[in-house]
Order: C-alpha cells, then sequence, then structure tokens
C-alpha cells in the first residue's frame, strides 16, 4: 500500500524548512510555498481561473476571528455553507454544511478527507508559527497530484485565524509562514474510491526497544516518501522537520515544525554519545539550523533533503553534513 501511493505522489516544494509570510483571510499557494492570491474581506474569486481555484460569497474579520460563508475550492469539489475560525485556539471553531464531491463531510477538528491519489483536505487544522505560538486554518487543501486540476504541489489555505490578529505597531505584522503536519489526526476513511488505513497515515509504532529505536523504526517505514515543502505526513510528503514532527507523534513525543525551534525541544548530546533516535541537525544561520534528521546509528541519519529527492539514509561523513553539523538533541530526554 504505501508503495504504490508513494509511487502515486507527485514531488512538490522547495524552502527546505525555511519560512515566509503568513497573511490574509485566505491563500492560493504554490509548490515552492509562494503566494500566488491573498484574499482579504469581502467576496473573492481567484483571478487567474475565474474563481475556479478559490472563490467565496463574503469574508469577515474581528478580533474575535475568521468568518466566510459560502466557500468553493477546486471548482466546488469542496464546498462549505460557513467557516468560523476564531482568532487563539479551537473553541468556538466550526465548519458548517461541508461536502466534498456533494456528499457530506464531517467537520471534527484535525479530521483528514483523502481528495485523490495524492491530494486531500484538512479541517480545522491547528498551525505552528515559530515564536508566536499556534493558530487554526479553516480548511486546507493540498494538491499532490494533478487530479483536482490544479498545479501539484498547490495549497489553498482557508480561514487563517492568525489573519485575524490586529496589527501591532511595534513590530512587523508579518508572521513566519510555516505549512501544517497532520500528524496524529483523524482521517475520514472510505471517501468515494480512496481510502487510506489509518495505520499507514499514523505507522504501526513498535514496541520494544528505547524510545529513540522506537523513533528509528518508524521512521524507516517512510524511506522512499518523496521530500515536500511543508510536507509533515505520507500522504503528501516530509519536509526534514516534517518528518521527524511525525515520527515522534506516534511515540506521544510532540515537537514544533521547525528545525530551529526542534533543535531546542530536547536534551543536547555530545556527538560522541550519540544514540538512535537523537536529532542531528545541520547548515546553521541566523534563523538556528536549516536542517535535520534521525540518527540510527553507525555514523548514518534518515531525512527528507530537498526538492526532487525522498526520504533516505545518508552518512555523517558526507562532506556537506560533517562540515554542516551543529549539534544533536534527544527530545525524549528533555
Amino acid at each position: 500500500m504505501r508503495r504504490a501511493l508513494t509511487a502515486a505522489l507527485v514531488i512538490a516544494g522547495a524552502l527546505a524548512c525555511g519560512s515566509q509570510a503568513l497573511a490574509g483571510i485566505a491563500e492560493v499557494r504554490d509548490a515552492r510555498g509562494h503566494l500566488v492570491a491573498d484574499a482579504g474581506k469581502g467576496s473573492f474569486a481567484s483571478v487567474q481561473d475565474s474563481g475556479w481555484t478559490l472563490r467565496f460569497d463574503s469574508a469577515s474579520r474581528s478580533e474575535r476571528g475568521v468568518s466566510l460563508q459560502g466557500v468553493s475550492m477546486a471548482g466546488g469539489l469542496v464546498y462549505a455553507e460557513r467557516v468560523f475560525v476564531p482568532a487563539h485556539g479551537l473553541q468556538g471553531a466550526r465548519v458548517e454544511g461541508l461536502t466534498v464531491n456533494g456528499r457530506a463531510v464531517g467537520a471534527r477538528p484535525n479530521a483528514l478527507v483523502p481528495l485523490g491519489p495524492g491530494s486531500y483536505l484538512v479541517v480545522l487544522q491547528e498551525a505552528v508559527v515559530p515564536g508566536e505560538g499556534s493558530g487554526v486554518v479553516g480548511l486546507r487543501l493540498v494538491a499532490g497530484d494533478a487530479s483536482l486540476g490544479l498545479e501539484p504541489g498547490t495549497q489553498l489555505l482557508v480561514g487563517l485565524a492568525r489573519a485575524s490578529m490586529p496589527p501591532s505597531p511595534h513590530r512587523d505584522t508579518r508572521l513566519a509562514w510555516l505549512a501544517l503536519g497532520v500528524a496524529g489526526h483523524g482521517v475520514d476513511i472510505g471517501y468515494g474510491d480512496h481510502a487510506f488505513p489509518e495505520q499507514f497515515l499514523l505507522g504501526a509504532s513498535p514496541s520494544g526497544g528505547t524510545t529513540g529505536e522506537r523513533a528509528v523504526r518508524i521512521a524507516e517505514q517512510y524511506l522512499g516518501i518523496p521530500y515536500r515543502w511543508g510536507g509533515a505526513d505520507p500522504i503528501g510528503g516530509f519536509d526534514c522537520s516534517g518528518l521527524t514532527m511525525y515520527v515522534y507523534a506516534q511515540l506521544g513525543i510532540p515537537l514544533t515544525h521547525y528545525t530551529g525551534s526542534q533543535f531546542y525541544e530536547g536534551l543536547r548530546v555530545p556527538p560522541n554519545q550519540l544514540l538512535p533516535g537523537d536529532l542531528l541537525f545541520f547548515h546553521p544561520s541566523g534563523r538556528g539550523p536549516q536542517h535535520e534528521g534521525i540518527y540510527i546509528g553507525g555514523g548514518q541519519f534518515i531525512h527528507a533533503p530537498h526538492t526532487g529527492d525522498v526520504v533516505k539514509i545518508s552518512s555523517l561523513a558526507e562532506p556537506g553534513y560533517a562540515f554542516g553539523f551543529v549539534g544533536a538533541v534527544r527530545p525524549w530526554a528533555a
């Protein structure tokens, strides 16, 4: 099942573990994470295709949150009568009258609805903005293949909670963009002809061995999954921090979907004391390390390297990693 689905996935994304600006009530972003369309208050129809990609009848925002009416995505494949996302947290968040291909769909928070071989919809998904805490996106559609009529890698984000926050005169109001993961979230199984067993989505959490050894065995299940900027699941692909976050979520250890933050989410480990499961960090910058992987022993690690590549095993002896090594963290020993 995993190999068949992997073959159907389209490689998309760039900006390895990087960040961009998050703004607007709704957004359309391309496979590289670049903003294609940014919808504000009132009605909206995506200009490039007369609203086929994304349109809504009305939208407003206030200190309470973001509200949209009559939301249509991918030519009406996904439709919601109303979306409301509070400015803070999930309490009171709701998506009413949600249908996919004319069929009513449950709109519980973090529900995942498969839309095609590599495409999916996530409902009321919690987001993480480094340095700003968490927020919520009402609907997030990821086109991982061409079956929706969208360019593979396109993401539609509707009801951005962070957009409801009033501007601050004391700092830059452009918050860091970080694409969102679906690790550990519920699955609407059996939509149409596309059923994704929960075991595939979450991976079989192995028993026996140390926490780190179990993390390695989980990570090995995803070898060959394509890299995707902002990716944090085996359906759409992984970026480096998305892979580590997804793996450790299955062991009950929450990590932020941001490499620079994960560098501080555990016990610092000297290079001569590395154990399987330790997180290895590379490529220093002013925003912290920009790449990471999971140590598996013997001087090797599993990681999602960059656009055009897949989750694979590399060696610490490779010059790019040997000279770019920043440090290691043991997330289960925080």
